[in-house]
């Protein structure tokens, strides 16, 4: 578990705060999700799950019937939401009309192969995620868009539907699980997590415990609501920056843009309070230099470390 995760979450649910998990790895069920939670300390209900193979599943209803025979790409979670949905959850390619195409760290060349011969021969291709990477202990691996990928390469063609993160599709199924007036949807990582968000009309935070670095906060299109060290900023006085004549503040921090360096740099009080108020300054410069200054690093972020 992130480190304060457990304890957070813990509070929050203690306060009475609604809490659902959704995730982009279709590998598992949402009952071993929540149990894998409850085994880090943090309170979760396979109810309170959201997968992207649930997801999926629910967009392959608009293209086949209950009872039709569908190939399964990826882990138990890909096989236990079709056969959930009430469809034939099949390892074998035969008379299956469909493909869903998941996470699992078992799906080999044989499997990719197969649902492209499928697929080239008209079967409906569902993705339930396009994360091109999967973060573990040892590091950053491939994920199930590039799995996506190679069958892409190998068929000429996009999927017919795809289940996860940054489909709002997602958010809706988890806003259904956990009714909420005013939603936060925090994540690490702004191409599939702050993208639903904004395109479900959800308030974001971007968390940097994950995925993303000030880098990726500095280089981003998007812009997320709030901005956390990590889960623990749910329960902390979050301050907000403020505009000043040079600059922005945040706490301690003070951010300035320097034109003739090409530079904005922020000094004093935490990282954090450095990079809501750098990141406050970048957006306020947005509507006169671009975005693209930004992202291909025409203007630097000096954070002071």
């Amino acid at each position: 578990a992130v480190s304060g995760a457990a304890e957070t979450v813990s509070e929050l649910v203690r306060d009475g705060c609604a809490v659902a998990y959704v995730t982009n790895n279709a590998s598992r069920t949402p009952g071993e999700v929540a149990a894998h939670l409850d085994e880090l300390g943090i309170p979760a209900a396979a109810s309170e799950v959201v997968t992207s193979s649930q997801v999926a599943v629910q967009i392959l209803r608009k293209y086949a019937p209950a009872g039709s025979r569908v190939f399964v790409v990826g882990g138990a979670g890909v096989e236990q939401a079709l056969l959930d949905a009430g469809f034939i959850a099949s390892r074998d390619p035969r008379d299956c009309v469909a493909v869903v195409q998941g996470f699992g760290p078992l799906v080999s060349w044989e499997d990719l192969a197969q649902a492209s011969y499928l697929i080239q021969a008209g079967a409906i291709w569902i993705a339930t995620n396009l994360d091109s990477t999967f973060p573990t202990q040892l590091g950053i691996a491939p994920g199930n868009g590039s799995f996506v990928a190679a069958v892409r390469n190998a068929v000429g063609r996009e999927p017919d539907g795809v289940g996860g993160k940054p489909d709002r599709s997602m958010m809706d199924r988890a806003m259904a699980v956990v009714p909420a007036k005013a939603p936060l949807l925090v994540g690490d990582r702004y191409d599939t997590d702050v993208a639903a968000g904004i395109a479900a009309g959800i308030t974001t935070m971007l968390v940097l415990s994950g995925v993303s670095t000030p880098a990726d906060v500095w280089a981003s299109k998007i812009r997320a609501g709030y901005l956390g060290e990590s889960v623990q900023d749910l329960i902390t006085e979050y301050i907000d920056p403020l505009e000043s004549e040079d600059g922005y503040s945040c706490g301690e921090a003070k951010a300035m843009y320097l034109a003739a360096e090409s530079v904005v740099r922020a000094t004093g009080g935490t990282r954090l309070e450095r990079l809501r108020a750098a990141d406050s300054l970048k957006w306020s410069l947005v509507e006169h230099v671009g975005l693209d200054s930004f992202a291909e690093g025409q203007i630097s972020l000096d954070l002071g470390e």
